[in-house]
């Protein structure tokens, strides 16, 4: 008799439960102002993106230095213009005179040898174009990072929303659970407080998450280069790609930009010993000229004059000897440099991986545990309907249910933005 009037007296609070006025939420569904796929984000960074203008700006720098640098093995012509009006005062033996001359005069030199000068510019030219390349590749792989992990919070703020509006139904319907059995007597007002309280942190919560998707949607438009109308919502899910096996990350770390940087350092600095070391060598020129000069149009005086002239510093106070040193100094602290940004990026490809395995095997975890939390709070809910289990085992069983549900969806962002870590570290990414 006692169970039967237990199973009625539950039958009643379920009625009188679904009785009750559903209490006020806050709003979770807006009208999008922006609807993107991960494959329009991509498109619209690569063309919009300024760090990316930036970089290819920079190339074109970068190239046209290394076609100026050639200039010096063409012939230099020139022409010369010029009307000169003299005065001379009067004195005991001569009035005062002016004069009108007119020159025109073309000329052409040609560098015949500079001591490699001209060949360590062209060098250190094609340094730094490889250099700009390398840095290019470097910012795309960096654009990459930011763009996928801000798409990625945004994908976890929208999906925050909706366990966040789960969590308030649930605490929404054991608030009201509790209210009731404490109005039949069977529960304490500290319990029915606890709930209510419960259910305010919940809608805090909410409201929280639906900032924290405008702000992703703010964060997302400035890593693609362009102000995107709120609210802003991203197509796709939160999923990675299939782990690939455990590679060498010494051959890894010789293909990343970063590697490729440091090497056109190298190249650089090789050129500037090339440019130190032209100082020691004598500078050859030949020219070929050509004048007329008269008082009036048309000019009537001709000349003309060819030669070749050999310049060699005898004491230069010791600068050739300091820039040589100086380049010699330069080029040991690129190699240096480059050795020690490999070893950094072999380094830096291990710990990228190992915490991209570790997230991904995470997510299973979390998946697991989701799973059995969600099993054990349908259970305890209908043990605490049926008066089964004390208020306080089952406020812990839906703490951990609703604890779970977010871990999860951290682990699976956590995942997203390691690969995308592993990535850049490689110097890979979407941009193309």
């Amino acid at each position: 008799m006692a169970v039967v009037a237990l199973l009625i007296a539950a039958s009643c609070l379920s009625r009188a439960h679904a009785d009750l006025p559903p209490l006020p939420l806050s709003p979770a569904v807006d009208v999008p102002g922006t609807q993107l796929t991960w494959e329009e984000c991509v498109r619209l960074a690569t063309r919009e993106n300024p760090d990316l203008q930036a970089s290819r700006e920079a190339i074109l720098n970068s190239d046209a230095v290394r076609r100026g640098a050639y200039s010096q093995l063409y012939p230099q012509i020139s022409l010369a213009f010029g009307d000169t009006r003299t005065y001379t005062g009067a004195n005991l033996v001569a009035p005062n005179n002016y004069a009108t001359s007119f020159t025109e005069q073309a000329t052409l030199s040609q560098l015949i040898f500079d001591g490699f000068h001209t060949e360590g510019n062209i060098s250190q030219a094609h340094a730094q174009l490889n250099l700009a390349f390398a840095s290019l590749d470097s910012q795309k792989a960096t654009v990459s990072f930011n763009l996928k992990t801000a798409f990625a919070q945004l994908l976890y703020s929208q999906q925050l929303i909706k366990i966040s509006q789960n969590v308030v139904d649930i605490r929404q319907s054991n608030a009201r659970l509790v209210k009731l059995l404490y109005e039949g007597g069977s529960e304490d007002k500290g319990d029915m407080a606890l709930t209510q309280a419960n259910l305010d942190q919940a809608l805090y919560n909410l409201d929280q998450a639906i900032r924290n998707r405008d702000l992703s949607g703010v964060q997302l438009g400035v890593f693609i280069g362009r102000t995107l109308a709120p609210p802003v919502v991203a197509e796709g899910e939160l999923q990675t790609d299939v782990l690939p096996v455990t590679p060498d990350f010494n051959k890894l770390a010789v293909l990343t930009p970063s590697y490729f940087e440091h090497k056109a350092q190298v190249d650089a600095a090789a050129a500037g010993i090339t440019i130190a070391n032209s100082g020691w060598y004598p500078t050859v020129t030949g020219s070929l000229s050509a004048e007329k000069t008269d008082n009036q149009y048309p000019l009537r005086n001709n000349s003309w004059s060819a030669g070749f002239a050999v310049t060699y510093p005898l004491f230069e106070g010791g600068a050739t000897y300091f820039n040589v040193k100086a380049a010699d100094a330069s080029l040991r602290q690129a190699l240096d440099n480059l050795r020690s940004g490999t070893n950094d990026s072999a380094l830096t490809l291990a710990q990228m991986f190992k915490g991209m395995v570790d997230a991904e095997d995470n997510v299973r975890i979390q998946e697991e545990l989701l799973d059995a939390t969600a099993l054990r709070y349908k259970i305890g809910e209908a043990d605490y309907r049926n008066g089964l289990m004390s208020f306080q085992d089952f406020n812990t069983i839906t703490d951990d249910y609703v604890g779970q549900q977010q871990s999860l969806l951290s682990a699976q962002v956590n995942a997203v933005v390691a690969e995308a870590s592993w990535e850049e570290a490689r110097g890979l990414g979407a941009i193309p």
